[in-house]
C-alpha cells in the first residue's frame, strides 16, 4: 500500500503494538527499531505478510514490571518502510508514522505479541495535509536556540546543520522524540492536539530543564 494514499478506511482497527519505554514517535517520523525478541520478531514477519502496520505505544510505568503492563491510552501507528533480516535473525526495522490512535481495548490473540482494537477519530487531523502547520520563524528560531543551550547543559550532540534545514513540524517532532524527556513529559508532547500546541509545551519542558540546571548550578556556587 501506498502511504501517501492511506486514509482512516484502509487502517486497521486491531492493530499489533509494540510497547517501548521513553520513545515516541509521530505521522511522518521514522523509527528505526532493532527486533530481537522472538514475539516481536513474529509481529514484523506478521505485519510483512498482512499490511505491514505496527503501533506504538509507551508502557505505563506503574506496573512495568508485569506480564502484560498498561499502556498509555494514546500511541502512533506506522507501517514499516524498510526492513532486514540480519545474520543472526534479528529486523532492522524503518517504521514510518502515519496517525495517531487512541486505546479502546486489547484484543486476545493466540499470538506471542499484543494486538489492541484502537480509534483513530481523535487524531484524523494527522491524515489531513490541509491542516495548518505552520510555525512563525521567530518562534522556531527561539526554540532551536533553546534546544542547543539544552544540548550543551546535557552534553549531548546533533547535526544542527541538518535539523535546522528541516521544515517545521518535522523540526518539532523531531526534537520532541530525541529529547531526553520522561516517559510522562514525552506521552504530554504525543496527546498535544496540534502542532502550535507541542511547540508550546516542548518550549516548557526544555525551560524547566534550563531553569533547573541553572538553579542548581547557582546553589553549588554559593
Amino acid at each position: 500500500m501506498n502511504k501517501n494514499k492511506i486514509n482512516l478506511e484502509n487502517i486497521p482497527e486491531e492493530i499489533p503494538i509494540f510497547p517501548l519505554s521513553n520513545a515516541i514517535f509521530f505521522p511522518n517520523t521514522v523509527m528505526p527499531l532493532n527486533i530481537f525478541e522472538p514475539r516481536y520478531k513474529q509481529m514484523i514477519e506478521d505485519a510483512l505478510d498482512k499490511n505491514k502496520f505496527i503501533g506504538m505505544a509507551q508502557p505505563n510505568l506503574q506496573n512495568l514490571q508485569s506480564e502484560k503492563p498498561d499502556l498509555f491510552n494514546v500511541g502512533c501507528v506506522g507501517m514499516i518502510s524498510k526492513h532486514n533480516k540480519t545474520s543472526q535473525g534479528t529486523y532492522l526495522v524503518n517504521l514510518e508514522g502515519v496517525v495517531r490512535f487512541k486505546v479502546i481495548k486489547e484484543v486476545e490473540t493466540k499470538k506471542m505479541y499484543r494486538t489492541f482494537k484502537v480509534s483513530y477519530t481523535e487524531f484524523s487531523d494527522d491524515l489531513d495535509e490541509k491542516v495548518k502547520k505552520e510555525i512563525d520563524d521567530q518562534s522556531l528560531l527561539e526554540l532551536i536556540d533553546k534546544t542547543k543551550k539544552f544540548f550543551k547543559m546535557f552534553q549531548l550532540s546533533t547535526d544542527w546543520s541538518v535539523i535546522e534545514k528541516v521544515e517545521p513540524s518535522q523540526l518539532i517532532n523531531s526534537l520532541a522524540m530525541i529529547c531526553p524527556f520522561t516517559s510522562g513529559e514525552k506521552q504530554r508532547l504525543l496527546e498535544t492536539s496540534s502542532l502550535q500546541e507541542r511547540n508550546s509545551i516542548l518550549n516548557q519542558i526544555i525551560n524547566f530543564y534550563i531553569l533547573g540546571n541553572t538553579t542548581d548550578s547557582h546553589k553549588k556556587i554559593h
